[in-house]
Order: structure tokens, then sequence, then C-alpha cells
């Protein structure tokens, strides 16, 4: 598949399924978000850029989204930011990942709930990076 394919069918499944419950949406939700965090730690850059720039439209597109309370979706769909950050040592993906999410908290900081703890996860992640460098 072309980068412009995969694009497609990943917007075309959020858009096909955003209505859907919450319960239903996060069992789709598995399976995309584990190839995502996959091809985020592609070592092609350009792939990796790729599935976290997917991921990020697709995060801000539920920050949209009011979160119900004691139901941390938000924690789920910003999960794959943490796991990539862990798992790719590329810096320009960490950059990247946190370009993304700062770009996500400052437009959407209101909607914010349960994404917190992602946020300062990452954030954490970011400074024992730094401090073993």
């Amino acid at each position: 598949l072309t980068d412009a394919q995969i694009t497609y069918k990943l917007h075309l499944c959020r858009h096909l399924n955003m209505t859907r419950i919450r319960l239903v949406w996060s069992k789709i939700w598995k399976v995309l978000s584990d190839f995502l965090v996959t091809v985020g730690c592609s070592q092609n850059l350009s792939i990796a850029i790729f599935a976290l720039d997917s991921l990020r439209q697709l995060a801000m597109k539920f920050l949209e989204q009011e979160e119900l309370a004691n139901y941390k979706f938000q924690h789920e769909f910003m999960m794959p930011f943490a796991v990539v950050m862990r798992k790719n040592s590329a810096v320009e993906i960490r950059d990247l990942i946190i370009r993304c999410v700062s770009q996500m908290v400052l437009s959407r900081v209101n909607n914010v709930k349960s994404g917190w703890k992602i946020v300062f996860m990452v954030s954490g992640l970011l400074k024992m990076f730094l401090t073993f460098s």
C-alpha cells in the first residue's frame, strides 16, 4: 500500500467509526493503535513520521469530543505516543512526538482529561532521555 492509500484507509476508518459507542471504538482502537505503534517504531523515518502524523490527526479528532465521566479513552488513544517515545530512539521521532503532544494540549487544553497522564509520561521520558544523553 502507498502512503496515500494508508492515509485514506485510516481516515475512512476514523470517519466511519467515530460515532460508535466508546466500548466498540475501544476494541477497534486496540488494533489500530498497535498498528500505529509498530509503524511508528519503523527504522524508516518517513514511515514512522507518517504513522505519528496519522496518530496526531486521530487524537485531535478525539480531543474534540468530551470525555465521559469515569472513562479513560483519552489515555487509551494517546498511549501510542508514549510507547513510540519509549521504543524509538530516533531524535527526529522523539522531537515529533513532543511537538504533536504539545500541539494537542495547546489547541484542546479544556478538553484534556485522562490524557494528562500521557502528556506527563511523554514529558518524563523526554527528561529521562535528556538526562542520560
